[in-house]
């Protein structure tokens, strides 16, 4: 089948990078495109012409057959573009009409469409400025806000600082009591050095001394008052003290003792308050006053724009300024509640803006104004430049929109292609471009290998060493596999981790050596660094024979891989395609959907294979072993489902479901007077990697209410290789609550006398695997792994004993126990009773 257009690639593959998200312009440009791609053809009653109209997004305009189609597209364009900056949110989509145009003067189409768009501009420049004058409005209340926090800031630093100057005076007086001349010299240095016109002390009858001065009486201040009582401040207005002059008394408690000196004050005369005197803002055209809440002027601003007049800022503002209905009567209101505001006003003929805060001392609010266009005339000058400058754009557009609509068509178009077929991080082709070079290889007719390649555990390099670092492996595995690829043989980085590779090769010998040297070079520029590490390939391979389509093709190798076992041992590991390995997997996907119902309704039953003593031929144990016995497909070995419940974790939940079972049993053999058997059980390793997991098989016992020394729980040799710590720590804990231990499968692996010497199992069971043969050495091996057992105070149990001469054998070299077919299979409950307990079973009374 003949590929799609290139162009549509982007939009039919989800997956291809900057297919979901386009700017607005693009999209308005799809749409155009698809817009003029939907035609239909009439015929023309009057002359019987075949023309084409075609449909517009938007309705209809009147003058649809006179103007030119490069126009129209055009304006559909350039008209979503100027609404969307205008912020008009009910226009989002070009609209674009085919020509019909037979007579006319060329003049009269230019002179049309450039009146129409003078008429669209006019529009847009109005929306603009109307658009622009109230978010300036916004912007020039927030400013006035954030201009009146500035300056009520500096205010109350200032007041504070002065505060803590008499709060440090009065310590030191406090520090030279009794010295007179130390504490004058104290009281003439913060004077020489502060904005205090005087300081002195205050005695607790409220009477004044200032050096140089005669005592007075302040006792009717209320500053002075709340400092004799211990709490420091500035008075509510300015105050006259001598002389007759006003200005602001600062107050604060005595430090000391002494009755004479209760309290400290100073006075600061208005042409003393320095940072105060600087309330000036927005560059000189603003300005503020401090008043009292009451409107009396504390300090009042010398700004050429202040107009205000007389003693009283409220006052002055009733009889010079006008405002709103009802606005200056809020405005008083709010400052005897110490609530902040904003109001505007037209003084002297110009408009204000102004902000009333509370400062945090003395009663005292902070007048910031402003005119309202002391901040939006910028913008304002700025939207008409805009408004200008965009007109003037749009009309010199107009006469390069040809050319442009060219050369940006083009420009476009290479960038879908780019999109399409190029992956952003490896520079070589999508998974578009990959597919279509797989269906061209599949009509050739000749076979091929579609390998799948997956990257181990990637985000573990991803969050270890950053994305950054980890988009460079990506492109040297990909730059890895072209070198290594032949004339005619393609690769692609399918998704974050997988490459899909075509192969000529389909031999799977030699697709494996391929593989090899590919994982061998994937490593090699990694193996010296500082912080080497290796890239473990899982790999599946499905060879191409007939005409298939791509995704059956990819599904396939997909399963291959799937179906890979662990790389650790191996930089790769590779898995061909076949059909029971696709059976196996569609059993697997069969079992992980029935597993949990199966649990539930009893499905899963022990069996038990007895372990029968070499010395007096009695049974003297069993292991239990699990069985499905599914409502579908009748009994399922367990070596159809236990390997895939350990890769999936369900072993964890079974496992507990058969420790239950065994401790029923018993309790039911107990019940009717039998005397139990140890009954062993296996512990997948899943296990170990739960913190406290022996805490549910506790619980399981202890409902039961069954003997722990009855119970053995059976740990395979290999999981003291993988962590021998954490294998003792489980063993400790395993003996703690009284279980009995074992090592299963002793021997199968790489056995170590490490393991006897540090791990204090109950029972070692060496696995049938020296009894496979009639090897000598090899029962060598096992008498001296018997008799090492018995030194270090461990039963032996043979497993997978076949023959009477391998029981000879083992009775020879005082094995304790067998377990294995030459005695019995694995049994259902009920023959394992009879075979022990007689025919009555667990419904006899009397006891073994």
């Amino acid at each position: 089948m003949r590929p799609p257009p290139a162009w549509t690639a982007s939009f039919r593959s989800p997956s291809t990078p900057g297919s979901s998200t386009t700017s607005c312009g693009a999209s308005c440009l799809r749409k155009a495109r698809t817009a003029s791609r939907r035609e239909a053809t009439c015929l023309s009653s009057q002359s019987g012409e075949r023309r084409r109209v075609f449909r517009a997004f938007c309705v209809p305009c009147p003058v649809e057959r006179w103007i030119p189609l490069m126009f129209r597209r055009f304006c559909g364009i350039m008209g979503s573009v100027f609404h969307a900056g205008a912020g008009a949110r009910s226009i989002r989509r070009g609209f674009f009409m085919e020509r019909t145009v037979r007579n006319g003067s060329h003049l009269a189409l230019l002179g049309a469409a450039l009146a129409v768009l003078a008429l669209a501009t006019g529009i847009v420049c109005a929306v603009t400025m109307q658009r622009g004058e109230a978010v300036s409005d916004e912007e020039s209340q927030r400013y006035l806000s954030e201009l009146t926090q500035q300056a009520s800031s500096k205010v109350n630093q200032r007041v504070s600082f002065n505060l803590e100057l008499l709060g440090l005076l009065s310590d030191e007086l406090a520090i030279n009591e009794g010295e007179a001349d130390d504490c004058s010299t104290a009281v003439a240095s913060f004077v020489e050095n502060g904005p205090f016109a005087w300081i002195g002390t205050v005695d607790a009858k409220g009477m004044l001394a200032v050096e140089g001065r005669e005592p007075t009486s302040v006792a009717g201040f209320s500053v002075v008052e709340r400092a004799l009582a211990g709490e420091n401040g500035v008075s509510e207005t300015l105050v006259s003290v001598f002389d007759g002059e006003k200005g602001a008394l600062y107050a604060v408690p005595a430090s000391g003792g002494d009755p004479a000196v209760a309290a400290v004050v100073g006075w600061v005369p208005p042409d003393r308050m320095r940072l105060l005197m600087n309330t000036d803002i927005s560059g000189g055209v603003g300005f503020s006053h401090v008043v009292a809440s009451n409107g009396d002027f504390i300090l009042r601003s010398s700004n050429g724009n202040a107009y205000l007049t007389g003693d009283n800022a409220i006052q002055s503002l009733a009889m010079q300024a006008q405002f709103e209905e009802g606005d200056l009567a809020n405005l008083q209101q709010g400052m005897a509640a110490g609530e902040s505001g904003h109001v505007r006003f037209v003084v002297n003929g110009e408009a204000r803006e102004m902000n009333y805060v509370p400062l945090e001392r003395g009663d005292w609010y902070l007048l910031s104004i402003v005119p309202p266009d002391a901040y939006s005339s910028s913008l304002a000058d700025y939207a008409a430049f805009s408004t200008g400058a965009t007109a003037a754009i749009a009309l010199l557009a107009f006469a390069a929109f040809g050319g442009v609509l060219l050369w940006v068509t083009g420009k476009k178009n290479r960038e879908i292609l780019r999109i399409a077929y190029e992956d952003p991080v490896t520079g070589g082709f999508t998974a578009v471009r990959f597919d279509q070079e797989v269906g061209s290889k599949i009509a050739e007719g000749k076979p091929f290998s579609f390998v799948t390649v997956d990257v181990k555990n990637f985000k573990l390099i991803n969050d270890f060493f950053g994305k950054e670092q980890g988009d460079r492996i990506l492109k040297h595995i990909h730059d890895t596999i072209l070198s290594l690829l032949s004339e005619g043989e393609y690769a692609a980085r399918i998704s974050s981790d997988v490459f899909d590779v075509i192969l000529d090769e389909t031999d799977p010998g030699r697709v494996t050596a391929w593989l090899e040297r590919l994982a061998e070079r994937a490593n090699g520029f990694n193996r010296e660094g500082k912080s080497a590490y290796l890239l473990m390939l899982n790999c599946g391979s499905y060879v191409v024979e007939g005409d298939e389509d791509v995704v059956t093709v990819r599904d396939r190798a997909n399963t291959a891989r799937k179906g890979v076992g662990d790389v650790s041992e191996r930089l790769f590991r590779c898995s061909f395609y076949s059909n029971p390995e696709h059976e196996r997997l569609l059993r697997e996907k069969e079992m992980e959907n029935a597993m949990e119902d199966a649990l539930e309704n009893g499905e899963f039953v022990v069996y038990l294979q007895p372990k029968v003593s070499l010395e007096t031929g009695e049974t003297v144990g069993a292991e239990a072993l699990v069985r499905w016995d599914s409502e579908d497909r009748g009994l399922i070995p367990p070596d159809e489902f236990i390997p895939f419940f350990e890769r999936n974790g369900f072993v964890i939940k079974l496992d507990l479901n058969v420790f239950e079972q065994v401790c029923r049993l018993m309790r039911t053999w107990m019940d009717a007077g039998l005397e139990p058997l140890p009954v062993s059980v296996n512990l997948s390793p899943l296990h170990l990697q739960m913190p406290d997991f022996l805490d549910a098989f506790e619980e399981v016992r202890a409902r039961y209410d069954v003997p722990p020394e009855l119970l053995e729980l059976e740990l395979t040799e290999r999981v003291a290789f993988e962590n021998l710590e954490l294998l003792r720590r489980v063993v400790d804990d395993i003996h703690e609550r009284g279980f009995l231990c074992s090592m299963d499968d002793f021997g199968s692996g790489y056995s170590s006398l490490n393991v006897l010497k540090d791990i204090p199992m109950d029972i070692l069971k060496i696995d049938r695997a020296f009894f496979s043969s009639d090897d000598e050495r090899a029962y060598d091996v096992v008498s001296s792994v018997v008799e090492l057992a018995k030194k270090l105070n461990m039963g032996t149990v043979a497993e997978g004993v076949e023959t009477i001469p391998q029981v000879d054998i083992l009775r020879s070299i005082r094995c304790d126990a067998v377990q294995g077919y030459v005695f019995s299979a694995p049994v259902p409950i009920e023959s394992f009773e009879r075979m022990v307990f007689g025919e009555g079973g667990a419904s006899g009374s009397t006891s073994r």
